[in-house]
This record gives structure tokens, sequence and C-alpha cells, in this order.
């Protein structure tokens, strides 16, 4: 395939799965309104939305159109855990996260398809030393976000959140696009 062509039919698989698919992926949840995360919208100046998945996990994820979503298990978790996780969500989409991963995806996948055709074997190394570095950066972005959620709510309660979702026994491999919540607590 000419790159003429190649490129933009890349961008637009990795913009419609990227941007296009969580619109239609928040239809199924719930919008929640609490007067004590307005707070976070005025200190941001964020323009956000919080949507509830209904799911016992306690679990957060922003995406890139300004939405977070939050586990009903978080929720039940009161206002203190939901107010962190949100801060640390908020650092996500301060930061541009989304975008920042999603230009680099992009232009990991031209550089490797274009090598796949020169290259069989120099594209997939690049496509797999792609994937390292992305989770490598996605890892990076986690920290930069607890240390925004810090400067929202405060170390005290961040570090709350934090240390009740440890377990000791849980790995980090080289492919894992968060920190261990052990080594996110060392790092504050």
């Amino acid at each position: 395939m000419s790159l003429i062509i190649f490129i933009p039919v890349c961008l637009s698989v990795l913009t419609s799965l990227y941007f296009l698919m969580p619109a239609v992926f928040l239809k199924r949840f719930r919008s929640l309104e609490d007067p004590t995360l307005n707070e976070l919208r005025l200190r941001t100046g964020i323009r956000f939305s919080l949507k509830v998945k209904e799911d016992p996990l306690v679990n957060a994820f922003s995406l890139p159109n300004n939405v977070i979503v939050v586990t009903s298990g978080l929720v039940n978790e009161g206002v203190d855990n939901l107010r962190s996780a949100i801060a640390h969500e908020l650092g996500h989409l301060r930061g541009k996260h989304h975008l920042k991963t999603f230009l680099s995806l992009l232009g990991i996948t031209v550089a490797s398809l274009y090598l796949l055709n020169l290259d069989v074997m120099l594209g997939l190394a690049l496509m797999f030393a792609g994937i390292v570095v992305v989770r490598y950066i996605s890892r990076h972005f986690e920290y930069l976000a607890d240390k925004y959620a810090i400067e929202l709510v405060g170390r005290d309660e961040y570090i709350r959140l934090l240390a009740l979702h440890v377990n000791p026994g849980e790995k980090q491999s080289l492919l894992s696009t968060h920190p261990t919540v052990l080594n996110r607590l060392k790092k504050i």
C-alpha cells in the first residue's frame, strides 16, 4: 500500500478508536453530579463531566473528551476517595496525556508499517520497541497525575486512597501501563 494512502487510513483508524469510540461507549453509563466536586472544577479550570459505570471494583479513568468515568465501587468508598481519584484523572487531562499517547502511537505505527515495507525484521523490531516505549511513557504519566492529585487534594488524602488499594503481590512488567501502587506510594 502506498504511504500516501496508508497514512490517512492509519490516522482514521486510530482516531476513531481513540476519540470516537469513547462517545459510543459512554452512553451506557449514568451521569453523576456531586456539588463537592465543583471545587475541583473551579481550582483546575477543567470542564469535565463525570460518568458512573456500575462495577463493584474500585477504578477511575479519563477520556480525551474531558469525561471521567468512575465505578460505583469507587463512589461507594466515599467523597474523599472519589475526590482523590478524580484529582488523579484531572492530572491526566491537564497534562494532555491522552493526546501525547495518541501522537506517540500514531508516530510509531506509521514508522513501523513504513519500515515493514522496507524490511520486515526492522519494522517488527520498531513495533515492539514502540510498545515498550509507550508503556514506559504511560507509567511516567501515572506518576505525574499522582503529583497533580496531591496538589489538588493534599498528600495525606491522596495517600489514603492509594494505601487502601495496595496489593503486596502486585507485579509490574515491561509491558505494564501502570506502576504498582506500592511504587507509586514510594514516589510520593
